[in-house]
């Protein structure tokens, strides 16, 4: 069975689990930074890389949104959208 999806709802991906997933992923990914040998831990250093974390999950969440902007926007043009081949089992 092939599935279109023509339309995605943005406030579904920004109110479901996937900002905290994004938000987790740059908090470790912001903590690998402890491990270079240059890097003094401190109070504040430890709350510049959570701010890293948070920053860079803003960013993502806002390039997402415009992505799906775009491809809303592009779906309604008549644009076809991504499609699914799902199997039944």
């Amino acid at each position: 069975m092939k599935v279109e999806i023509k339309k995605v709802p943005i406030k579904d991906v920004l109110f479901s689990v996937f900002p905290l997933a994004v938000f987790v992923v740059m908090l470790m990914t912001a903590f690998l930074e402890v491990f270079k040998p240059e890097a003094s831990i401190t109070a504040s250093y430890l709350m510049g890389l959570v701010m890293f974390a948070i920053q860079g999950t803003i960013i993502f969440l806002v390039s997402a949104v415009v992505f799906l902007l775009v491809y809303n926007f592009l779906c309604t043009l008549g644009i076809r959208g991504v499609r699914v081949e799902l199997e039944d089992k």
